[in-house]
Parts: C-alpha cells; sequence; structure tokens
C-alpha cells in the first residue's frame, strides 16, 4: 500500500468527496480503532506496525515477523470495513433515508405493504388471509416495535412458538403448512422493506423454516368402500325432490364426485362448456365471499389446472341430466337455469353452497344407512380405487391434481 492510502486511511477528512456526516462517523470509528491499537511507530516505507518489543524476545525472530505481517493486515481490513461502512452512511443519506425511517414501526411497513404493495396483486379470499395473519399472528408480537431493531432471532422464536401450542386433545393447533404460510408472510414484508423501499439492507427472515415436528399420525383417509357407494346411489335413485320430483340433482352430485376425484369445490363451478370430447376440463372453483356469497376463483395451484376423461356410462348421465334441465325449464317458469350454464345447480338456479352440500349429504347417508364420509371422501374413494388399478404414483397425482406426488404417497 502507498502513502497516499495509508494518509488517506488515518485522515479521511482531507478528501472532499466524502459526505460531512459520513465522515463524522468515520473519524469517531478511526479514532476508537487507533487507541485501541497500541500503535508506536512505523518502520521504513513498508509501514509494518510495531508491537511491543517484548514480543520478538518471546516468539523468535520469524514468529515476531509473520505476527507483524498478520496484525498488519488485520489493521487494514479493519480500515477497510470502516470506509464500507462510511460510504453506506453517505448512501443512505444521499437516497433520503432519515432518522424517521430508523424509527418506523413494523406496523406501518406491514399494513404499507399490504394495502399499498399486495392488494392489487391478490384475490379477495387470498387477501382476506393475509389480513388475518397479519392482525391475529404477526403485528401483537412486531406491531409496536421499530422495524429496524428486530432481529432474527426474534423471528425464529416467534415461529417456533408456534409448533408448541396443543389443542386441548393434545394435537399440534397449528399445522406445519399454516406455520408455513404465516412466516411466508413475513418473509415478504422484510423482502418489501429490503428491495423496495430499501429501508433494511437485509432480509432478516431468510432461510428460516419452521421446525418440523415428527409424530406418528393416527388419522385414517375416511373413504367409501365399493359396496357403501353402491347403497348410497341406489337409494338416490329413489329419491324424490319437493319441487321437481324428477330433477334429483343431489343424486348426480354424488355419483360424479365419485368418478373423477374433483374437490367439492371444483366440481361445484363447473359449467356445460366445460366438457367435451368425453373430457373435463377444470380450471376453477367456488370460494365463499363477503356476506357468505358464492364467488369463483382460480384454482389452488398450477398443477389444479387438468383436464380428465370421463368414463362413457357418466358421459350419458350426464347427458340425460342436461335433456332434463333444459326440459323442465322449457315445460315450467319456475325452474329457472344459471346464466354461466353451470351442471349442479338447484331448481332456482343458484349455485350449490359446499356447506349445505355437506349438510344434505350427511342427511342421505344417514338415511341410507352409510357412514358419512365427508364431500371429500368421494375422492379419496376414487384416489384409493386408482391407485389399486394404476401403479404410477405420478399419474395419479397429475390426475387429483396435486403438485407433488409425495402428497399422494403421503396420503394414501
Amino acid at each position: 500500500m502507498d502513502k497516499r492510502k495509508i494518509w488517506f486511511i488515518t485522515r479521511p477528512e482531507r478528501d472532499p468527496k466524502y459526505h460531512i456526516d459520513a465522515l463524522k462517523a468515520l473519524k469517531i470509528a478511526t479514532n476508537d480503532f487507533l487507541q485501541k491499537s497500541n500503535i508506536h511507530s512505523y518502520k521504513r516505507r513498508k509501514y509494518i506496525w510495531q508491537p511491543l518489543e517484548s514480543l520478538k524476545a518471546v516468539v523468535g525472530k520469524r514468529e515476531y515477523q509473520k505476527k507483524v505481517r498478520n496484525s498488519q493486515l488485520e489493521r487494514l481490513s479493519k480500515k477497510k470495513k470502516l470506509r464500507i461502512e462510511a460510504g453506506r452512511v453517505e448512501e443512505r443519506i444521499i437516497y433520503g433515508h432519515t432518522i424517521k425511517d430508523k424509527n418506523i414501526l413494523f406496523e406501518e411497513l406491514a399494513l404499507d405493504w399490504l394495502n399499498n404493495h399486495k392488494k392489487t396483486e391478490l384475490e379477495s379470499s387470498t387477501y382476506e388471509q393475509y389480513e388475518m395473519a397479519i392482525r391475529l399472528h404477526i403485528l401483537p408480537e412486531f406491531g409496536r416495535r421499530k422495524a429496524m431493531l428486530i432481529k432474527r432471532t426474534d423471528i425464529k422464536k416467534w415461529v417456533n412458538q408456534y409448533s408448541e401450542i396443543k389443542k386441548p386433545n393434545g394435537d399440534l393447533k397449528y399445522s406445519y403448512g399454516t406455520r408455513i404460510r404465516y412466516l411466508s408472510v413475513l418473509k415478504s414484508k422484510f423482502h418489501y422493506a429490503v428491495h423496495e423501499i430499501e429501508l433494511l439492507e437485509k432480509s432478516l427472515a431468510i432461510k428460516l423454516s419452521p421446525p418440523k415436528v415428527t409424530r406418528i399420525s393416527t388419522k385414517q383417509i375416511k373413504y367409501f368402500s365399493l359396496n357403501e357407494l353402491n347403497q348410497l346411489l341406489d337409494y338416490m335413485d329413489g329419491y324424490k325432490t319437493q319441487r321437481f320430483s324428477e330433477y334429483n340433482y343431489y343424486r348426480m352430485l354424488m355419483y360424479f364426485l365419485s368418478q373423477p376425484g374433483l374437490r367439492i369445490s371444483e366440481a361445484l363451478a363447473l359449467r356445460w362448456s366445460d366438457i367435451h370430447d368425453g373430457k373435463v376440463t377444470v380450471e376453477r372453483q367456488t370460494s365463499r365471499g363477503n356476506n357468505n356469497q358464492i364467488v369463483l376463483k382460480t384454482l389452488k395451484s398450477t398443477s389444479s389446472y387438468r383436464t380428465i376423461g370421463l368414463n362413457p356410462d357418466l358421459i350419458e348421465e350426464l347427458s340425460q341430466f342436461k335433456w332434463l334441465q333444459e326440459k323442465l325449464s322449457s315445460m315450467y317458469d319456475t325452474f329457472k337455469t344459471n346464466s354461466d350454464e353451470i351442471i349442479f345447480q338447484n331448481s332456482m338456479g343458484n349455485y350449490l353452497t359446499p356447506s349445505v352440500v355437506r349438510e344434505v349429504i350427511k342427511g342421505h347417508c344417514k338415511r341410507a344407512g352409510v357412514s358419512y364420509k365427508g364431500t371429500h371422501g368421494f375422492r379419496h374413494t376414487h384416489a384409493v380405487l386408482l391407485l389399486e388399478a394404476v401403479s404410477s404414483l405420478l399419474y395419479v397425482s397429475k390426475w387429483l391434481g396435486y403438485k407433488f406426488k409425495d402428497i399422494t404417497s403421503s396420503t394414501y
């Protein structure tokens, strides 16, 4: 290193290019460094620092020279760090990072991220989930704290506590997926603070993940056996509705759910235009909006968008069901058809609500003498039968709309 560079490190205030506030911070740090370094003199033109002479007598000449060189490199490295830090101070001043930014509360950061940055990108249902996660789980812990004073250990402690909360029966209150979702929302806020508004220099939550709790699952998958399914469908064949006795749409819905293995929300959003050439295309699902109203939304993941083949018997029954809807609509003014031309509608032309569907099917199962398995039980029934007929987990996973085959193997 030449004399100019040594002079600049020790006397930076002479260089006019540095901002005065950055120079003050650098000057204080440099003075503290020189006081702690025990510098006595320079040697020749190489500017090798001279430590205490007693060290040379103890370790010998070669070891002494080695330690001197290491000491020199260490001191120069510290000075380099001081210059870098001074540059950061100057950069924050130039880009308008004031004392007010340092005092910003995490609550302000979180709400700014949600309302001004993410709201236009999210669907209403997803926005509500984010808002609930922030309001109930994130703000109570970090809301009134300064964003710049939150530490990585604080985040780790926060996410770990959710793996210890249990229900009265001893089961975990928050699943691993739920904890991942809460942490993902928090990570997004820190990413926003670093890359969008440049409040922080680095994300504190990067590469953090909730601890996995190893436990033996005692939960069994509920599905209908072939005998139970046939018994339920035989009962539904003789069931008559009150207003239009021949319009047995719940029987059609149960039979359809047991065939292609769709989720109930996917089946209730199907339109007649989605069925063509003996196949059904799945590209939307129903969800609850404000005031419990049915709204249409996109599917859970890209793998949920799929086209599935239908067996000839189901295609024939669907054709007869469509013909029946058209017949009743032309014969009775009180029988309405939905403007979206959905397949599974009531006689008033309205979408079916999943909660109502569950209660109705539960009642039909009880009267048919079959144990109720839930609406997802039809999907599980199809998956089990499909796995018995096909050995490929990847094929079954794509059929069911799962993103990873590990989900299929762990579930079934």
